[in-house]
């Protein structure tokens, strides 16, 4: 496994702090929004049968903690996000790696997870293309579902000077937005809208039994 540098690559926004600040807070909106993420992810995953996974953007390893497969890949931009991961998963691979240049192989994994991921990448286009190269049949992502996020966003009181958009998003979609641009490369089997997000499980058309 080989490092990729982001030399070259759009510039995506930075990762203010080592951990998301999300999962720590004790707000109680905040609270039920990340248990309603979740229960969308556990369900989406439960629908397919994956041998190998890559989590494309993996942070500090917390949506990895929810995944089951033999074989785990994780890559981050971040290397301090990326050491805490390896911290915490020390059964998976971590690469310090661009989603928009990913160092591994054609269909390499069955099912790639971009959680949380596009919106903060400079160019969404060519990580997506990356995602359809690698995946052997699979995405399963999530982006904010706009304008619900900044709305939410606005009643806590949060980021009002940016309308409620939150500093590191730099890409914005509606559900109906986020199935197009995925449909450039997949066909999107099912969407999901828990509270403030969008959900998207999608496969390679050359793998749907039509």
């Amino acid at each position: 496994m080989q490092l990729v540098s982001p030399s070259n690559l759009a510039s995506s926004a930075p990762n203010l702090a080592p951990t998301q600040a999300k999962y720590a807070d004790k707000n109680p909106l905040v609270r039920f929004a990340n248990q309603s993420f979740f229960r969308a992810l556990t369900q989406m995953l439960g629908q397919i049968s994956v041998h190998s996974i890559l989590d494309g953007g993996c942070g500090e390893g917390v949506v990895m903690g929810r995944l089951r497969a033999p074989r785990i890949v994780g890559v981050d931009l971040d290397p301090r996000r990326a050491t805490l991961a390896r911290s915490s998963h020390p059964e998976a691979r971590i690469a310090i790696a661009d989603v928009q240049r990913l160092p591994f192989a054609r269909a390499c994994v069955d099912l790639v997870i971009m959680v949380e991921v596009f919106e903060h990448v400079g160019g969404p286009e060519a990580a997506l293309k990356e995602v359809a190269r690698v995946s052997r049949k699979y995405v399963l992502a999530s982006v904010p579902n706009e304008p619900w996020w900044r709305i939410g966003n606005m009643i806590r009181l949060k980021y009002l000077r940016n309308l409620g958009n939150t500093p590191e998003h730099i890409n914005h979609w509606s559900a109906r937005g986020f199935t197009r641009f995925l449909s450039q490369s997949f066909t999107v089997l099912e969407l999901k809208k828990p509270f403030l997000w969008t959900f998207a499980l999608a496969i390679k058309p050359q793998e749907r039994d039509f």
